[in-house]
């Protein structure tokens, strides 16, 4: 099991420095948020990453696939591709995607032809297979992040996730399970991981209140404990609001997980 952190929640003025920073206390891994870092390019952070202890681990991915202007649209599958070239160049794990946020659809209701969500369904599907091909092409991997009803009408829970994994049918579709978007959506964590663990690429962790693990009361064993039945050998992704100061609730996410890893 590896640890990564969001780029933003690191400590330090540059990314160097918060490489730099994970490497002392034992994170194996940084998710790239900031649209700077993106901006230097593939040749500058692949020399920044070279040699270094740290890797990146996610790439943030567009939020207009569901968008109702075509031209949006297009922009952001432009985008999504540029993203994914991004990944295979700094061998990140996936680019990271929600479909689009906000309580209600954005593409209008046209039952009784269609609904918005049956809409935003088959859209998102059609982008699906054909970024798949590209992601194939390239050798990287699109990752679905399910999150809570609060945050998005549009795939909440692993199953609904999972199934756009295999309408797809191809490896380069997969889902992130995050333990703070579970522990609000679904019925039984442990069972919803078993159940879509082919699929699940990489996991996120935040604890019941979205502080670092052991500032709440997930019990992260049980889910953990079925990741490792399901051989899931990637990251642990902090993503999180910390109590304290930032290099001290960090240390404590570390300690947290990895004794939490190893009693499960």
């Amino acid at each position: 099991m590896k640890i990564a952190v969001r780029e933003n929640r690191v400590p330090g003025a540059t990314l160097e420095e918060r490489v730099t920073f994970l490497e002392r206390i034992g994170i194996e891994g940084i998710e790239i948020t900031e649209s700077e870092t993106i901006a230097r390019g593939a040749a500058v952070l692949r020399g920044l990453f070279q040699n270094r202890g740290v890797r990146p681990t996610t790439i943030p991915g567009p939020r207009g696939l569901l968008d109702p202007s075509p031209a949006e649209r297009t922009a952001s599958m432009q985008m999504l591709r540029q993203r994914l070239d991004l990944c295979k160049e700094l061998d990140a794990v996936a680019v990271l995607v929600v479909p689009v946020f906000g309580r209600q659809p954005l593409i209008p209701d046209l039952s009784p032809w269609r609904s918005a969500i049956e809409i935003e369904s088959e859209l998102l599907l059609t982008e699906l297979k054909e970024i798949a091909v590209y992601a194939g092409q390239v050798g990287a991997t699109v990752m679905l992040e399910p999150i809570n009803r609060y945050e998005t009408h549009f795939i909440n829970r692993l199953e609904q996730g999972a199934e756009f994994c295999r309408r797809v049918n191809r490896p380069e579709i997969r889902i992130m399970a995050d333990f703070f978007h579970m522990h609000i959506e679904e019925a039984d964590i442990v069972a919803s991981i078993r159940q879509s663990a082919p699929f699940i690429h990489y996991v996120h962790v935040a604890d019941s209140n979205r502080l670092q693990p052991g500032r709440g009361h997930l019990d992260f064993r049980p889910g953990f404990h079925a990741l490792k039945d399901a051989r899931y050998d990637s990251y642990l992704g902090i993503e999180c609001n910390f109590a304290g100061p930032a290099e001290d609730a960090l240390k404590e996410a570390v300690l947290n997980l990895r004794k939490a890893w190893a009693e499960a």
